[in-house]
């Protein structure tokens, strides 16, 4: 695993297909690598690809159409398509991407983000706490309540919900709030004390009610609240969908623009702001 590693970084690619040499045995991607070799601790020296590997590889055939290729993945949730020449031995000729998908059929692009809610994420909330933070995942150890100075902190609010609308501007994300940086935990005890109804129905609907005040009720089919226990505690994992459509924070009396980049939700100033939009939703700034 060590080896395939290097080979994926070396050429800058998130998957390979795997071959003992009479056809294809698997496919190694990013998420097999992370799930099945980080979150579960093993040693990626003693781990060989075929323990990891996904075997039962879902593929297309060279002459089928576009469209057909890009439903196969909506349906099955996955991000690389193999197109094997089945009547030649099996011959893989290549591999099909969302990127290619995206550059020639924008709109199965939008049915796919629209319907691949947890495409890339752990579907246990311990898996997801196991990983660093990233492009697509961020902790925050209280909603509002800061520890520190054992008072309400708004700040912290406005800090989630720009995650929140940077996460929408991008490739969409998880934020799991109660996981401090360091990924202890915390749970939400204290910002459950701060709240009218102090449990979780309370936390999710204070938070769809900062959502539909402070980034607009048309992004709340974007985000899910999800609640766990962990280590006896409750946190809250919220997924953000990728949106069709730029979302602003509004805070202060002014509309704010944020995108996530690497581990951090940048903000944009109006120019590149201006730029990233037409380039990212061409079709609808055109309107």
């Amino acid at each position: 695993m060590e080896d395939a590693a290097r080979v994926m970084t070396r050429f800058g690619i998130s998957s390979v297909i795997v071959s003992g040499g009479s056809g294809v045995d698997g496919i190694l991607t990013e998420k097999d690598v992370l799930q099945r070799v980080v979150a579960s601790g093993r040693d990626p020296k003693a781990t060989t690809v075929s323990d990891v590997m996904t075997r039962s590889v879902i593929s297309a055939e060279p002459e089928m159409s576009l469209e057909e290729a890009g439903q196969i993945m909506l349906t099955k949730k996955i991000k690389k398509l193999p197109v094997i020449h089945h009547r030649d031995g099996g011959k893989v000729l290549g591999i099909l991407s969302l990127t290619d998908i995206a550059s020639l059929q924008p709109e199965i692009m939008r049915d796919f983000a629209k319907n691949s809610w947890e495409l890339n994420a752990p579907p246990d909330v311990e898996e997801l706490i196991a990983l660093d933070e990233g492009p697509h995942l961020e902790f925050k150890a209280s909603l509002r309540y800061n520890t520190k100075g054992t008072c309400v902190d708004q700040e912290l609010e406005v800090n989630c919900l720009k995650t929140l609308c940077a996460f929408m501007n991008a490739d969409g994300g998880e934020l799991v709030i109660g996981v401090s940086d360091d990924r202890s935990i915390v749970g939400l005890n204290y910002d459950y004390r701060t709240l009218p109804k102090p449990n979780r129905d309370g936390f999710e609907n204070y938070m769809i009610n900062q959502v539909s005040n402070k980034i607009g009720d048309l992004y709340l089919r974007y985000v899910r609240f999800r609640f766990y226990e962990v280590d006896g505690m409750e946190v809250c994992r919220i997924t953000v969908q990728s949106s069709q459509a730029p979302a602003f924070l509004n805070h202060k009396g002014k509309q704010h623009f944020y995108v996530r980049t690497g581990n951090g939700s940048r903000p944009f100033e109006i120019a590149d702001a201006t730029k990233y939009m037409i380039d990212r939703w061409p079709e609808i700034l055109a309107q």
